[in-house]
Parts: C-alpha cells; sequence; structure tokens
C-alpha cells in the first residue's frame, strides 16, 4: 500500500451558519492507494469559528500540532466558506 499525500493535508469543509457564527471544519484527509483501488479518510480535526471580523480555532482531541500554521494556506478556502455563511 502506498500513501499518496505525505502523511495527509488538511482541507476545508463547508461552512454553516449558526446565530451570528459562521462554523468552519478544517478536515485532514488522507489517501492510500494499491493498485487500482483507493481508500480516502477524513478526520475533522479542528472547528474555525467566525463571527464578523474575529475568528478563533477550537482543535479537536487528536489534531496535528502543524494545525494552526496550516491556516495561513487555506486563507482562500476559509474566505470562500466565510463568504458563503453572508448569502
Amino acid at each position: 500500500m502506498c500513501e499518496e499525500k505525505g502523511g495527509g493535508d488538511l482541507v476545508i469543509g463547508g461552512a454553516r451558519r449558526i446565530g451570528n457564527r459562521c462554523i468552519i471544519p478544517v478536515i485532514k484527509r488522507l489517501t492510500l492507494s494499491r493498485g487500482g483501488a483507493a481508500l480516502v479518510s477524513l478526520t475533522p480535526v479542528a472547528l474555525l469559528f467566525a463571527e464578523g471580523e474575529d475568528e478563533y480555532i477550537a482543535l479537536l482531541p487528536g489534531a496535528p500540532p502543524t494545525v494552526r500554521d496550516a491556516i495561513g494556506t487555506l486563507r482562500d478556502d476559509i474566505e470562500r466558506e466565510k463568504e458563503k455563511c453572508t448569502r
């Protein structure tokens, strides 16, 4: 079995609006492949909360310590999901 994406990569899930908050999941995606078959594992590792201009993140149990650092690289996806919350 070979792992395609290093130790897995982080992706942004679909945002949900709850009251005045926009809640955006941060998900660790791991893809394994062997021959013609593939297995994908999706694990939520954090929740990003946005209220107006304020943002904060809640790490879930088992979250890799690099999640906070990786948020900057996901900024375009985060902003896209925040925009969906305001519609």
